[in-house]
């Protein structure tokens, strides 16, 4: 056998290998920088979220398919620390992708893309986005009236949150079970999953989560007429509103939902007490259409009481805020009931403006709490009692917009601004939804008018700016993204700090 001295072969092998190991470690430093590529664009794509909803899908994918197109070119496995950035970066993606479906209303391709992002969390073993994809998963089959599997959705996550802890979302897929329970008309099974919830949210000092379970269990009584218990479950909401949280605003509506209780229970002393209370932080606040009702309230309760001098001192009262509203359907409102009080006998009409109050409180609350379909049927309620109830037409305008209905949304708007064409929110809502059907012009228009009427309002300034933006109309946008600025200074305005990334992005392109 002959000798082999190897000394060439094991030399050239050896390049051979190095060459192998510089040119793998090429290939992985690209695939690494091509991640970080990406997690660049990710903050941009979240700006787009807020700023381009129709567009941000598009967005999405397009950085989806540039992730997999990475992994495809370098079919080389990452260290675990660059694994978990990638898998991170595909779930961040794929969720943003379905959140800006929901965004334009795309609630069939919303789902299949939660239903991905659950896979994915499986996949990668992480149960916190699993559970988030389900509620969210859930979420979209409920506004896609597919009951059945918004239920299922959310039961799922019920069972993964409580496995793994994760009690946030936890009681939060429970008030999801509830609201379609609700939906569905199965109303002692939603009164015991809100149960359920409050008992685990307190246990858990999650505050935020018990109000909201105590506000709605006393709204589920309150349309039940069980006063009582309603009575209850929002004194102990508005107790734990002053313990933890400085929410002046929900307090207020509290507040008259009390009111009202107090009235229907013929409990005038405790009504007037909260009326009372309630008209003086309205003012506090600034809240003139819970101002207005919680004059309606008092002039009703003393009315009730049979004293007549306070009811019409209070309703002159009525009358010169809605002058100076320069509301004049409030107005003309406002005087029905100062002439009505000349008829002590007949109390129709009281109870009528009563329950247009107490509805549209309702839709309030509901559209804060995200209940869309609920919010529109309580809107629905006042408004088949008052048709011209503006802050009726314009709330329940902007839930069907929520729901991606902007058609209906629109003619809501439309509606409002037919009755008070002095109304700037009316004009900046429909000017939402005309931008969000890409009706750029109609959409600049309504944000100018709403401008004119609310010049120191930033938020109309900055979605003017993102319109023409759009519209290439790059000096005027500058000049708007400015104004939001100046309008900020010194305050934490939501939209600022968007403003002025905006901005930059178009002085950069300008000197380029």
């Amino acid at each position: 056998m002959p000798e082999w001295s190897g000394d060439g072969d094991f030399a050239g092998s050896a390049a051979r290998l190095t060459h192998l190991s510089e040119g793998r470690s090429k290939k992985l430093d690209r695939r690494r920088q091509a991640l970080k590529d990406l997690e660049q664009d990710l903050g941009e794509l979240r700006l787009r979220l807020i700023t381009e909803p129709e567009d941000a899908s598009e967005h999405c994918r397009q950085l989806l398919e540039r992730l997999a197109a990475t992994d495809e070119a370098v079919d080389l496995p990452l260290d675990p620390k660059w694994q978990r950035r990638r898998d991170a970066l595909e779930m961040s993606l794929t969720n943003f992708l379905a959140d800006s479906l929901v965004e334009i209303g795309d609630w069939p391709g919303a789902a299949q893309t939660y239903e991905r992002c659950l896979s994915l969390g499986a996949q990668f073993q992480v149960p916190e986005f699993q559970a988030e994809s389900l509620l969210k998963l859930g979420r979209a089959y409920r506004h896609a009236r597919r009951l059945d599997e918004a239920r299922l959705a959310f039961e799922r996550a019920d069972v993964l949150s409580a496995l793994y802890g994760l009690f946030v979302t936890q009681a939060e897929a429970l008030y999801q079970q509830a609201v379609v329970a609700e939906l569905g008309a199965k109303l002692e099974e939603a009164f015991a999953l809100y149960r359920q919830g409050l008992q685990l949210s307190e246990g858990q000092r999650l505050y935020g989560l018990s109000i909201r379970f105590l506000s709605q269990l006393g709204q589920l009584h309150q349309d039940e007429g069980q006063y009582p218990a309603a009575l209850d479950y929002y004194r102990r909401c508005l107790r734990l509103l002053r313990e933890t949280d400085d929410d002046q605003a929900s307090e207020t509506i509290i507040l008259g939902q009390i009111s009202h209780i107090c009235t229907e229970l013929n409990d005038f002393e405790a009504g007037l007490v909260v009326a009372q209370e309630g008209l003086s932080l309205s003012r506090q606040t600034g809240q003139k259409a819970e101002e207005a009702a919680f004059l309606a309230d008092l002039v009703q309760l003393y009315r009730r009481q049979g004293d007549n001098e306070k009811a019409r001192a209070v309703a002159e009262e009525l009358v010169a805020q809605a002058s100076a509203s320069g509301d004049p359907d409030r107005l003309a409102e406002a005087r029905r009931v100062l002439e009505h009080l000349s008829e002590p006998g007949d109390l129709a009409q009281d109870e009528a403006a009563l329950n247009i109050t107490r509805y549209y409180r309702q839709g309030n609350r509901h559209y804060g709490n995200r209940a869309f379909e609920r919010a529109i049927s309580a809107y629905n309620r006042a408004l088949t009692l008052d048709p011209g109830h503006a802050g009726a037409l314009i709330n329940r305008g902007s839930a069907y917009a929520a729901k991606g209905h902007y058609d209906r949304a629109l003619a809501d708007y439309c509606r409002a601004i037919e009755r008070d064409s002095t109304d700037s929110v009316a004009y900046f809502n429909r000017a939402n939804s005309y931008r969000k059907r890409r009706q750029y012009y109609l959409a600049v228009e309504d944000y100018s008018e709403a401008i004119r009427l609310a010049p120191a309002d930033p938020d109309a300034y900055f979605n003017r700016g993102e319109v023409l933006r759009r519209l290439k109309r790059l000096d005027d946008a500058a000049r708007d993204f400015q104004t939001v600025l100046d309008l900020s200074q010194g305050r934490d305005e939501p939209g600022a700090e968007q403003a002025r990334q905006l901005l930059a992005q178009l002085t950069a392109s300008t000197k380029d």
